[in-house]
């Protein structure tokens, strides 16, 4: 029972919730905000990854939305319904705003992180006589930019590959305005 030690529960960080019915609110206030059809996996990953509720405890509670006719699914997502959209404008002031700011951090912080999955493939390949950073910025089937670096060592490698997934928009605009710009005389100042 090393999991309720100090009152805790496994996953479940100090002032994360352990009452299904909050745990109703939380997720009809998530899905919400959102906007948009979402699955239960994406649920479970936003609230998990901010350690807020329990995977267990989250599993069964969207099972009894489910069968309270808060959410309707379609094609595997899912969106509020009325009752849902109801409860979450009525009730979600009942949520701390700690959590709730938590959360929605958490999410943004997710849906970041996949667009730039989907966006981006970058690779680091090399050894004695240095490495090469191979890098894509792309939307499906078009691709925006390609780029391949080199790097003497792994580090810098590594800090180009880090880079380069975090500034590639501002990148790839800047590039653009540079070459696109009309070019001044070389004798004018």
């Amino acid at each position: 029972m090393a999991d309720f030690e100090d009152g805790r529960i496994a996953g479940v960080s100090p002032g994360g919730v352990r009452d299904p019915y909050i745990v109703k609110i939380l997720i009809c206030f998530l899905m919400d905000r959102v906007g948009r059809p979402v699955t239960e996996q994406q649920l479970i990953e936003v609230l998990a990854s901010a350690q807020s509720v329990n995977y267990f405890l989250l599993t069964s509670t969207f099972a009894e939305l489910k069968r309270l006719g808060h959410l309707r699914e379609h094609g595997g997502k899912y969106t509020l319904t009325p009752l849902g959209e109801e409860t979450a404008r009525k009730l979600s002031s009942e949520l701390p705003v700690a959590l709730r700011e938590r959360v929605l951090e958490t999410a943004g912080c997710l849906r970041q992180k996949s667009r730039l999955q989907r966006e981006t493939s970058v690779s680091v390949t090399g050894g004695e006589e240095g490495y090469r950073v191979e890098f894509s910025f792309h939307d499906g089937e078009l691709e925006f930019m390609r780029l391949s670096l080199y790097a003497p060592d792994l580090p810098q490698a590594e800090k180009l590959r880090d880079q380069l997934l975090r500034q590639y928009q501002q990148l790839y605009i800047d590039l653009i305005n540079r070459l696109t710009r009309p070019q001044e005389d070389e004798g004018q100042t």
